[in-house]
C-alpha cells in the first residue's frame, strides 16, 4: 500500500515490478486526451493502472472519461522540491502513469519520479513529451523548456498543429535529429496516436542516461579526455555546491 510520503511509501510486493510512465506537456496541449487514448487503446482494459493526476489543474473534458475506466485508480499529487507528494493509495497496479504538472521544471519532475520509483521498486518504462506545436511556433523562447523535456523523453508526440506550417513541424524534428536524439517523434490526430502500444512499449530511446541502471566503470580505464558519457552527471540534474541546477531550465510560465 502506498502512503502519503514518497520517502516512506512502498508498493505491495509482486512478482513483477510495475512499469512507470511520465508524461510532460503544458496546459491545453491535449495531455489528458492522449492519456485516455493510451489507457483505453493501448492497455485495452486488461491491466490495472494507477494514474497520478497533478493537483490544481483546470478541468478537461476527458477527466470524466478517464475516471469512468474500471481499471484506473486516481490519486492527486504535487511536485515539491523535486519530491513526489501524494495522498494515500490502496492499489496494486501493473502500470503507473504520472502526468507532470503543466508548469513544472522538467528536471525536478525527472528527479522526483526517479526517486519515487527507486524507493517503490518500480521500473521506468517510458518518458513521453506532448508538444503544443501552435504554442511553441509562436513562443520560441519556450523552446529551452521543451528541449529539457525531449532530453529525458523516449517518445515525442506532436499535437495541436492546427495553423502550424508543415515545414515548422518537420524542422522541429530535424533539429533534434541533428543532435542525435534517439526519441520517436509521432503525430497526434484528434487526440489519438496511430499505435498506442508503440508509445507504451518499454524500450528506452531517450538521450538522457539518468534513469538507466549502468554498470560501474573504473575511472582509470580511460584517459581524462576520454571519459564516457555514462560517467558524467546528467546536465539538467547536476547541481552546484549552492544546490542550484548547473543547467537551469527557464520557467515555462514566464514564456506564455
Amino acid at each position: 500500500m502506498l502512503k502519503v510520503s514518497s520517502f516512506s511509501s512502498k508498493l505491495p510486493m509482486s512478482d513483477q515490478a510495475p512499469l512507470v510512465y511520465l508524461i510532460y506537456g503544458i496546459p491545453n496541449s491535449g495531455r489528458r486526451d492522449v492519456l485516455f487514448d493510451l489507457i483505453d487503446g493501448g492497455l485495452e482494459g486488461k491491466e490495472q493502472v494507477l494514474y497520478f493526476r497533478p493537483e490544481g489543474e483546470a478541468a478537461s473534458p476527458f477527466d470524466e472519461q478517464i475516471e469512468a475506466l474500471d481499471t484506473v485508480s486516481i490519486v492527486d499529487w504535487k511536485l515539491s522540491d523535486a519530491t513526489v507528494i501524494h495522498d494515500q493509495i490502496n492499489a496494486a497496479p501493473e502500470k503507473i502513469i504520472f502526468l507532470a504538472p503543466g508548469n513544472c521544471d522538467p528536471a525536478d519532475a525527472a528527479e522526483a519520479i526517479k526517486t519515487w520509483t527507486d524507493l517503490n521498486g518500480c521500473q521506468i518504462a517510458r518518458i513521453i513529451t506532448l508538444v503544443h506545436c501552435a504554442f511553441l511556433s509562436e513562443n520560441s523562447n519556450a523552446k529551452a523548456w521543451f528541449d529539457a523535456c525531449v532530453h529525458f523523453s523516449d517518445v515525442v508526440l506532436l499535437n495541436r498543429r492546427e495553423g502550424v506550417n508543415n515545414k515548422w513541424v518537420k524542422d522541429f524534428e530535424i533539429g533534434y535529429r541533428k543532435q542525435f536524439s534517439p526519441a520517436r517523434f509521432l503525430m497526434v490526430k484528434k487526440g489519438r496516436v496511430a499505435n498506442p502500444l508503440e508509445v507504451l512499449e518499454p524500450e528506452a530511446r531517450r538521450l538522457s542516461l539518468y534513469f538507466d541502471e549502468l554498470i560501474p566503470i573504473e575511472d582509470d580505464e580511460f584517459e581524462d579526455d576520454e571519459q564516457p558519457q555514462d560517467t558524467k552527471p546528467d546536465k539538467y540534474i547536476e547541481r552546484r555546491e549552492s544546490g542550484q541546477r548547473a543547467y537551469p531550465v527557464p520557467n515555462i510560465q514566464q514564456q506564455r
